[in-house]
């Protein structure tokens, strides 16, 4: 049974305005970098075999994206008991061409020389704005992670709207029965109801552009962003930064995201800003 590395990983700043296929070069140059081992596709022109989530709108930044990697069979082995000091507790390891690594974060401090687990090692890799909270092995099986997700948190602010008037206009939106959008599809313009794929929609805080709100809203039948809220929201008014917070998943166990960000990962978090 082939295992994957499937890791979690955020996209801020700057970094927002590159594309899907953009941050799948990066992603690539950053596992090369750091030697895992993952499985290459055949042929004259071999390329490694990643399994992104759902693609994010270029300008919209991130703290939950995610990618599998899957690895080479005898690349996974048993680390044995952790060495005193060390981040990562007993259990497996990933023999990387720059060390072996854990799969995930456990601590906040180290005496570990160098890099001790993958994620510290593939953020290093990754350009400023890119940063792995978490990496964890997974069997493989099931969906894959496009097929697995059926909504996605979002935050989002709208300039020069107070937030008194995003309540109400929040209030509004949540009482309809119905509210159309348009939207451009293959070079057409489409109609279609956004409200039953709405589940939460909240006013949460103020950005210095404008009210914040949060949201979570259906990835199928098809994916609905927040720039699609905005106008019904508020239509004088522009969105201003967007962010996804999670991507959710339901099996066996319930509701749950692909993989949670570690303990230590969680305190870099920052707010919707300027």
């Amino acid at each position: 049974m082939s295992l994957r590395l499937r890791v979690r990983f955020s996209k801020v700043g700057k970094i927002r305005f590159i594309g899907h296929r953009d941050v799948a070069r990066v992603t690539e140059r950053a596992v090369r970098k750091v030697g895992l081992p993952v499985i290459y596709s055949q042929g004259f022109s071999p390329r490694m075999k990643l399994s992104f989530g759902l693609a994010l709108p270029t300008g919209y930044e991130s703290e939950a994206e995610f990618v599998e990697l899957p690895l080479v069979a005898d690349a996974v082995r048993d680390g044995g008991a952790a060495e005193p000091g060390a981040r990562h507790a007993a259990g497996p390891v990933i023999a990387c061409r720059s060390g072996d690594h854990a799969p995930c974060e456990h601590g906040p401090t180290s005496a570990a020389p160098s890099y001790c687990t993958v994620a510290e090692a593939l953020s290093e890799a990754l350009p400023v704005g890119m940063e792995v909270s978490a990496a964890v092995l997974t069997d493989g099986r099931g969906p894959s992670l496009q097929a697995a997700v059926h909504s996605c948190g979002w935050e989002f602010d709208i300039v020069g709207l107070d937030t008194a008037a995003a309540a109400k206009a929040v209030a509004d939106f949540l009482a309809a029965g119905t509210v159309v959008t348009e939207r451009v599809h293959k070079g057409e313009t489409v109609s279609s109801d956004i409200r039953p794929s709405v589940e939460v929609l909240q006013v949460v805080g103020c950005s210095d552009r404008g009210a914040v709100l949060s949201a979570e809203l259906s990835a199928t039948p098809r994916v609905v962003r927040p720039s699609e809220l905005v106008p019904a929201l508020a239509p004088a008014h522009e969105m201003g930064i967007a962010r996804r917070t999670h991507q959710w998943t339901s099996g066996a166990a319930g509701r749950a995201e692909p993989a949670v960000p570690a303990v230590c990962a969680q305190k870099n978090k920052e707010p919707i800003s300027g």
